[in-house]
């Protein structure tokens, strides 16, 4: 059963678990772009979300509504994004905007 929960949580969990993989994030507004968060050892290590990555992905994650997030498992990011803060910085800006998705 789908549980909602805080998006900064999820990624602590993944952080701290140095999971692989990405998360995949729907959002409510009419698009298709699915926010994808990739990890490698539990760093965040690509950001993006249709043709936005990195940095300038980080601040406009701000003006959507989240819905479901779901997790595949050991699938490798495209890229690195080198210009994304450290992991723990995007953990605290997450927690900080209270968003919460529902976990499949």
């Amino acid at each position: 059963m789908p549980a909602s929960r805080l998006l900064g949580d999820v990624l602590h969990e993944y952080h701290e678990g140095k999971k692989n993989g990405a998360l995949f994030v729907a959002v409510k507004e009419k698009t298709d772009n699915l926010i994808r968060i990739f990890f490698q050892n539990g760093e965040i290590r690509h950001l993006s979300s249709g043709q936005c990555s990195g940095k300038d992905c980080l601040e406009i994650i701000d003006c959507y509504e989240l819905t479901t997030a779901y997790f595949m498992k050991d699938m490798k990011a495209p890229a690195i994004t080198s210009d994304l803060p450290p992991t723990e910085q995007i953990i605290d800006q997450f927690r900080r905007s209270g968003r919460s998705v529902m976990m499949q």
